[in-house]
């Protein structure tokens, strides 16, 4: 497809190029942008017309791919990759709360967060260390996986 020009304040441009070094791709950054928000918002009545989201419901989507997103898609922690769908769990205080990556964002209680703002969140807001207090399942996963041993996993 061909590409379009789209006016950007300069001094947002300038910046990204200041903090990366000229490393940033700010073209890219933008689309890969763009084509996130159009993935989380797909059949959102409350974005788009009434008539795209009757479109998209009788598409007859996959439910999963709905509710989560597309599954090659997901979170990034640092070097952890977490497809859409992905679960993260924590126990404390004998209980335990669940958080799931949905649209390539991780969310608690229907409220977007990092793993380190859901770890704080379950410790009634204390300091906490995530990759040590977060157990993980993938979609692909059979059993519960520790963070940091997924972390140790890919830098090694």
């Amino acid at each position: 497809m061909p590409a379009m020009s789209v006016s950007v304040r300069g001094d947002l441009i300038a910046e990204m190029v200041l903090r990366s070094n000229g490393r940033v791709d700010v073209g890219g950054m933008i689309e890969n942008l763009i084509e996130s928000f159009l993935d989380r918002t797909r059949g959102d009545p409350d974005i788009w017309s009434k008539e795209h989201a009757e479109a998209v419901a009788d598409e007859g989507a996959d439910e999963t791919v709905v509710k989560y997103g597309h599954p090659a898609k997901g979170y990034h922690w640092q070097s952890v990759f977490l497809p859409n769908g992905t679960q993260l769990k924590i126990s404390y205080k004998g209980g335990e709360k669940l958080a799931e990556v949905r649209h390539q964002q991780l969310y608690l209680d229907e409220q977007p967060c990092s793993p380190s703002q859901f770890a704080s969140r379950v410790a009634n807001n204390t300091s906490r260390n995530a990759w040590r207090d977060i157990w993980i399942k993938r979609p692909t996963d059979r059993e519960w996986l520790f963070a940091d041993t997924l972390r140790t996993a890919v830098t090694a």
